[in-house]
């Protein structure tokens, strides 16, 4: 199954050529003082200055676009902590077709309010991803609704590819990447374009160290399922992996590496501070693997570092102060 979800080159552009004009070229941003702290040569994609706030359109965009007419108008529905909810519901009002967003009960309220203010429904139920993913199902079944999988799904994979595709057009002398993952669509996405196009370019995953199914499951050699998530990184907390998201990214991600709330936490202080971009705790986890040093990389390795998103809760708890 696995061959099916990662997608082919032609895939990836196709993609890129389906979507084009629809989501931003986002920037390729270098940064000084994070390659100062981190002793590497840093460049920040800026994913968070994405349309709706997140990487997430690309690959929504990519997958509703290629639906028949009929099923385009019956509706699309997802599960998602967020940013995908968002980018369902942004497609949905950009087709004019209905949309359905499940969140966890706990979701960031203002990515619920987005959701809303898209024109989707915003259903909330469960503690965790996991939990939305199981109600989603039931009713993308009652309702007769095309089902819009946050990463599990070829055509959204090859959206998020073009992610890379962006980034060796601007730096093609890249050496290493560094990715979020959450589900895993965005690095499935990213590594397997990279290793298509520059198969000697490194890649990092970076997991919140409350939540590193990925990792355990490497370690393991099989995909496990963690007893409890511990992270406020909405967009990264999920206990398990798919088993074939899993031998995908097997064959692609060069490595597993973990960053702790507060550690995610002061890589968005920095982020504000030094480079003027707002990023959410999932969009900082990559910064915060440069910033504490967990991504082992040889001193001046020309490093990318991908943030994923900018949707920070402003109306929530003050998280910045120190």
């Amino acid at each position: 199954m696995s061959e099916q979800l990662a997608p082919t080159l032609d895939d990836i552009e196709s993609a890129a050529k389906r979507i084009h004009g629809l989501v931003h070229r986002t920037p390729l941003l270098s940064s000084r003082a994070l390659s100062e702290r981190s002793g590497l040569d840093v460049w920040l994609k800026a994913e968070n200055l994405q349309k709706t706030g997140s990487f997430k359109p690309r690959g929504v965009f990519n997958k509703v676009l290629q639906l028949a007419v009929k099923q385009r108008e019956a509706g699309i529905i997802t599960a998602s902590a967020g940013n995908n909810g968002q980018a369902v519901a942004y497609v949905a009002a950009h087709q004019k077709i209905p949309g359905y967003v499940v969140m966890p009960k706990e979701a960031n309220r203002s990515k619920v309010a987005a959701v809303r203010e898209y024109g989707s429904e915003a259903i909330l139920h469960g503690a965790v991803w996991d939990d939305a993913y199981t109600h989603s199902l039931a009713i993308a079944k009652q309702r007769q609704l095309t089902y819009v999988h946050p990463f599990r799904d070829r055509d959204i994979m090859s959206g998020q590819a073009t992610t890379a595709l962006e980034i060796l057009e601007s730096l093609p002398d890249v050496e290493a990447v560094l990715v979020p993952i959450g589900g895993g669509g965005l690095i499935g996405g990213v590594a397997t374009a990279m290793k298509l196009k520059k198969p000697h370019v490194r890649i990092i995953g970076v997991e919140p160290a409350g939540a590193a199914n990925l990792q355990a499951s490497h370690l393991a050699g099989q995909p496990i399922e963690l007893d409890t998530v511990a992270t406020q990184a909405d967009g990264l907390a999920t206990k398990k992996t798919a088993p074939d998201v899993f031998a995908t990214l097997e064959k692609c991600v060069d490595d597993f590496v973990t960053v702790t709330d507060d550690a995610m936490l002061d890589a968005i202080r920095f982020l504000l501070e030094r480079t003027k971009l707002l990023a959410e705790m999932s969009g900082a986890a990559t910064t915060a693997a440069l910033l504490s040093g967990a991504a082992k990389l040889p001193p001046g390795t020309r490093t990318v570092a991908i943030v994923s998103g900018g949707n920070f809760d402003v109306a929530g708890k003050l998280v910045l102060s120190p």
